[in-house]
């Protein structure tokens, strides 16, 4: 009987062991960041602006200068992006890929270039940034300068 307890007491703290090493609340079974998945659906930008690298205090908002911005994605990473502004019009596709809290969009087009932007995804909204990007600030068609990219999007 005095060897039964400690053997007991071995058993009681390695059922222990084991069902804490199972439980859902260590590091290693902390949730993965966004998938795909729940980027799927339709998505309106409430704000899409570029900051000249440059000087920080020139900026352009697409959607505040009566622009917009608008990308569906379908079940497995497929998205149709549209973009307007006055007279422009611009629509592509392309496949999304994420890696931690990076998203990539390869483009079906050959002439396009891939993006690469760092996300958040909060509820239903959707923020996407790229500090490598370029935005013409006279509207002329010149030649565009780099810039900071943020867009916010609200899925509809």
């Amino acid at each position: 009987m005095k060897l039964a307890r400690p053997f007991a007491l071995l058993a009681f703290v390695s059922f222990v062991a084991i069902g804490c090493s199972e439980s859902s609340s260590g590091p290693e079974n902390l949730p993965e960041g966004p998938t795909l998945a729940d980027l799927v659906g339709s998505w309106t930008a409430s704000s899409h602006t570029f900051t000249n690298t440059a000087n920080s205090s020139e900026s352009f908002d697409v959607v505040a200068n009566g622009g917009e911005t608008r990308t569906t994605v379908l079940v497995g990473g497929g998205h149709r992006t549209w973009f307007e502004l006055g007279d422009f019009m611009d629509e592509w596709d392309a496949q999304l890929s994420i890696s931690g809290n990076t998203l990539t969009s390869t483009p079906a087009e050959a002439t396009r270039e891939t993006r690469v932007w760092t996300f958040t995804l909060v509820g239903n909204t959707l923020t996407l940034t790229d500090s490598t990007s370029e935005w013409d600030f006279t509207l002329s068609e010149a030649a565009g300068v780099p810039a900071t990219e943020v867009v916010v999007f609200v899925k509809q």
